[in-house]
């Protein structure tokens, strides 16, 4: 099994107790049964703890009344890596906020935008991000040759999609242009407020993501589709972070299309919170802020939820012609 990092992936640290939003905060951190049947029987100092915190019926970790996890103490540190080491902790904790997206010969790793630190690398990464492999004598190329054809399928469509959305010798706008025409896809202007209310329909997990979204519906033209210059390095990165992490969970390429044509709704919805909030944020530091802050949030509440990723999908899929 061949292992790729996306390019980016290497910058990655986590900030620990810098973090201004916490994954330890907010959500449900479900314990894989290893781990869980390893806090069963720890026997440390730190055991009666450990025990007190972790809700066993259930197989997560207890929070308090404002959604923090039982184990992130008031410099925002994780007490089971202070006590047990990284070791200590669940797959998910682990691995958080990782995503792997898996062939039958290769299995590639980057990372999600619901980290706030993960946001800031992605977005300011001056190169194409790419698949490295992790070993000597691996090629970088994507090769399709021996895999099931539908997955050799789905390898060749997302490489067509990246070289459209990476081809930084054209405008980001013509690039949009081409990624939706490769995914036969017809948007017009009347569908733009179809869009914005789908997004209404998604599971809400924070009310901060919803005010924004109310703050759109409110506007004559909701939908801003096109991106100003100085976006076009974020938009990029989004997309083609957004490409490599969702392509391979298609069941073909007519769905890898909607996929691809639902990462650009996303874009389009990010754009628009972005330009109607910009105007507080007129220096180029924290209108970077800002679009991170964007990004990070239209991620957990989206990216972060199977149903409403599956949900977007389906919404995408109405527009792909086949």
């Amino acid at each position: 099994m061949k292992e790729y990092l996306l390019s980016y992936y290497t910058k990655f640290k986590c900030v620990a107790g810098e973090c201004a939003h916490s994954c330890c905060k907010g959500w449900e951190m479900c314990i894989d049964e290893k781990t869980l049947n390893d806090y069963k029987n720890c026997a440390s100092s730190f055991a009666p703890t450990l025990k007190k915190g972790v809700n066993f019926k259930k197989g997560s970790f207890r929070a308090d009344k404002n959604g923090r996890c039982t184990f992130l103490n008031g410099e925002n540190l994780c007490e089971i890596i202070i006590n047990l080491g990284e070791e200590g902790l669940c797959q998910i904790c682990r691995d958080h906020p990782r995503f792997r997206s898996c062939f039958d010969d290769r299995v590639e790793t980057g990372l999600g935008f619901a980290c706030e630190e993960a946001t800031r690398i992605i977005l300011s990464y001056q190169e194409k991000i790419r698949a490295v492999p992790v070993s000597e004598g691996v090629s970088e190329d994507i090769s399709e040759k021996g895999l099931p054809f539908i997955q050799a399928q789905l390898l060749k469509f997302r490489t067509q999609a990246l070289d459209i959305i990476q081809d930084r010798s054209v405008n980001i706008n013509d690039r949009l242009a081409r990624l939706l025409a490769l995914c036969n896809a017809q948007v017009t202007q009347g569908d733009h407020k179809k869009i914005i209310n789908k997004y209404f329909t998604l599971e809400r997990l924070e009310k901060s993501w919803g005010k924004r979204l109310k703050v759109l519906k409110g506007l004559k033209a909701p939908l801003v589709t096109h991106v100003n210059e100085d976006l076009t390095l974020y938009c990029e990165q989004f997309l083609a972070n957004g490409l490599y992490r969702f392509i391979g969970e298609a069941e073909d390429v007519a769905y890898a299309r909607a996929v691809a044509l639902a990462c650009v709704f996303s874009w389009w919805i990010i754009n628009s919170v972005y330009q109607n909030e910009r105007d507080k944020n007129s220096d180029l530091e924290s209108a970077f802020a800002l679009i991170c802050d964007i990004v990070r949030e239209y991620s957990a509440e989206v990216e972060y939820s199977q149903k409403n990723q599956n949900k977007l999908f389906a919404f995408a899929n109405g527009f792909v012609k086949i």
